[in-house]
């Protein structure tokens, strides 16, 4: 049953850290990274966060702790997902295979191929 909810707040901060970013507006002066402009810095000056990037911070930290949850054992279940899809079976008492001879063809009924000849004046 805990999964269940650490699934859908799972989804839930999916769905509220995708929103939140691309509803925050994008820098005006972003090519200023890329210019030789001395007087800017690198990650712009520290002011004061507004309320889309404090719902970003708390978004991004319950996303990253609910899936750190999420892959314990100990909510999940102890199963492997590799042997989730083998029903496991217990050992059946089978009896014993009893040897079977296969036929084997006699030698009389085997086809034999003619002995080569010698001719004469010829060694092997």
């Amino acid at each position: 049953m805990l999964a269940y909810v650490l699934y859908g707040l799972f989804i839930l901060a999916c769905v509220t850290l995708i929103l939140v970013v691309l509803l925050q507006p994008g820098k005006s002066d972003a090519g200023a990274l890329f210019s030789s402009s001395v007087s800017s810095t690198a990650f712009g000056p520290r002011g004061t966060q507004t309320l889309l990037a404090k719902i970003t911070i708390v978004a991004a930290a319950a996303f990253m702790l609910i899936a750190l949850t999420l892959s314990l054992p100990a909510v999940t279940g102890t199963g492997s997902v590799l042997q989730s899809g083998v029903p496991e079976q217990a050992p059946q008492a089978s009896p014993a295979p009893t040897p079977q001879s296969s036929p084997s063809p006699s030698p009389s009924t085997m086809p034999t191929a003619p002995a080569p000849t010698q001719k004469a004046g010829e060694k092997k």
